[in-house]
């Protein structure tokens, strides 16, 4: 191999595991994922390719070593009992065949069981003597984020397990949900109280979860299906099937969509089955899970680094719909990148209202052939970002017309171009007072992602610069009680300042000690996301 190839394969795989490691901290951390589970699952597979091609080139700290991701939050975190794993997945009956292939080269009887992927939030509730210690978020695997006084709060969960012979000790896998007659009734009361809407099932249910006041998950109808043991004392079963049977009796709610099947065939008449009924089960899934029934072959099977040999997940096929392409509008995010998007008549797809679909470039606008006014095809995995595959052509009637991309910012005026030759996206070059730029990038400072702060949503970062309080990101810091006074936002109906106001400055001057990595992270660089910034500061230690 020539240094030069080997150089781009260790870029590569550098690449796509920073890449990775970064969805995982939006995913697992802020609950605010930036691609569909398709999207992250193409990278994955890619990366778990070149791994195997080149394992010399292999990270140390490989994310497909890992679990999910390890990132610092405001919850307190402990270990895990036992590592609680994840699991691998399949997509078409190909891969499928391969895995029972694996399993069942090693001769011995077994049955499977099945049972639909809830599409949730991953928990551990640790009982001591029948009651209810500790629950965790997987979070990476080994450690996790103490959520136990939010779990409390679900009224499925027992805080104290019923019957006799209870184990010392025991840990209870499950999936905390959000169902969906549920949801749509929540997003229709955030909607009315001028609110954001959660853009998914999932979401709602982490957010939910991972309140810092217990009142606020107490409010929002939070569920839970368990589906596993962890570490157990005192107690012995032969059979996935009969620990099932175990969680039931001591009252814990377990799921009655499984079943236990004794050939390949039946189990793809259960993937099939609910596939085509998915969305008569009350909470949103996103495939089935295949278990070995038998515990003895679970034994002699074992896991690899991140998840069980004897288990796999089959995943569905993201779903797509048709709707009408109604224009194409472009919005310019906090580096002046402009991106084209999709406005469509309202669709339902996957659980969730969809208008808009990011479009990404003009290249790709041209490459699917796609024309203002076109029936569109859509997909949609239960994901955040919603993706248009491309034009009904069947369905033009002549009056379609082609989108031209354009060539002043719309917010300043600027001239868009290029900043590196034969770069695909065009920018905005004024970043010091083109007005978008400007309300992204403070929105962003506030975000999750960055320096975490109280109220500084998108709403308040455009009334911070429309009305003057602010002229750049270092404004922020300097902002009193007095300045936010000449604010509608921050104001009562009778005038005086409300309790916004000052929730606010406490904001602000709590973000004055993030640790460095936030700090980073805020200053909106090209290329530089939360495990970049990370690194820059367990390099470097300080900005100095």
């Amino acid at each position: 191999m020539s240094d030069l190839k080997s150089t781009q394969i260790r870029h590569k795989i550098q690449e796509l595991s920073e890449t990775i490691k970064d969805h995982q901290f939006k995913y697992y951390v802020l609950d605010d994922p930036a691609i569909t589970d398709a999207e992250f699952d193409k990278l994955w597979k890619e990366l778990v390719s070149l791994e195997a091609k080149y394992p010399q080139y292999k990270l140390a700290d490989s994310p497909t070593s890992d679990v999910g991701g390890g990132f610092a939050t405001h919850f307190q975190q402990h270990d895990h009992i036992e590592k609680m794993m994840s699991l691998d997945n399949v997509f078409d009956n190909d891969e499928l065949d391969t895995w029972f292939d694996r399993i069942e080269k090693t001769g011995a009887k077994n049955t499977w069981l099945c049972e639909v992927k809830v599409d949730g939030l991953a928990i551990n509730l640790l009982y001591e003597k029948g009651k209810l210690t500790r629950a965790l978020t997987r979070g990476n695997g080994t450690t996790g984020e103490d959520v136990t006084l939010n779990i409390k709060t679900i009224k499925s969960v027992p805080t104290e397990l019923k019957g006799n012979n209870l184990p010392d000790l025991l840990e209870v896998r499950g999936e905390v949900f959000f169902p969906i007659k549920a949801f749509d009734d929540l997003n229709d009361s955030l909607e009315e109280a001028g609110k954001a809407r959660f853009a998914n099932p999932r979401n709602a249910a982490a957010g939910s979860l991972r309140q810092k006041d217990p009142k606020v998950s107490a409010n929002r109808p939070l569920d839970v299906v368990v589906h596993g043991i962890g570490a157990a004392n005192g107690i012995s079963f032969d059979q996935q099937s009969a620990a099932y049977d175990l969680l039931k009796g001591w009252g814990l709610p377990t799921s009655n969509r499984f079943k236990v099947v004794k050939s390949r065939k039946e189990v793809v008449a259960f993937i099939q089955e609910y596939e085509k009924h998915r969305h008569d089960v009350e909470h949103e899934i996103d495939g089935v899970v295949i278990k070995v029934n038998e515990i003895s072959i679970q034994n002699d099977l074992g896991f690899t680094s991140r998840a069980p040999k004897w288990a796999i997940a089959f995943k569905y096929p993201p779903e797509e719909v048709t709707t009408k392409l109604l224009d194409i509008k472009v919005s310019v995010g906090r580096t002046g990148r402009v991106t084209p998007f999709a406005f469509m008549e309202p669709v339902k797809v996957a659980g969730s209202t969809v208008t808009n679909a990011t479009l990404h470039n003009q290249e790709e606008i041209i490459r699917k052939g796609i024309l203002i006014g076109d029936t569109v095809l859509i997909r949609k995995a239960g994901d955040v970002i919603p993706e248009v595959l491309g034009p009904v052509v069947d369905k033009r009637t002549g009056s379609e017309k082609a989108f031209v991309m354009p060539t002043l910012c719309p917010d300043c005026g600027s001239k868009l171009r290029a900043i590196t030759q034969g770069d695909v996206d065009i920018r905005c070059p004024n970043n010091q007072s083109c007005p978008a730029q400007l309300v992204e990038r403070l929105f962003y400072i506030g975000s999750r992602s960055a320096l975490d702060i109280d109220v500084l949503g998108y709403e308040a970062a455009a009334a911070l610069l429309a009305d003057g309080l602010v002229k750049d990101e270092g404004d922020l810091f300097s902002l009193t009680e007095k300045h936010l006074a000449k604010s509608q936002f921050f104001l009562k109906k009778d005038g005086t300042l409300g309790a916004i106001a000052e929730r606010f400055i406490v904001g602000l001057e709590t973000a004055k000690t993030r640790p460095l990595w936030r700090v980073l992270v805020a200053l909106s660089i090209r290329h530089v996301g939360p495990t970049s910034a990370q690194a820059l500061a367990n390099k470097f230690g300080s900005i100095e």
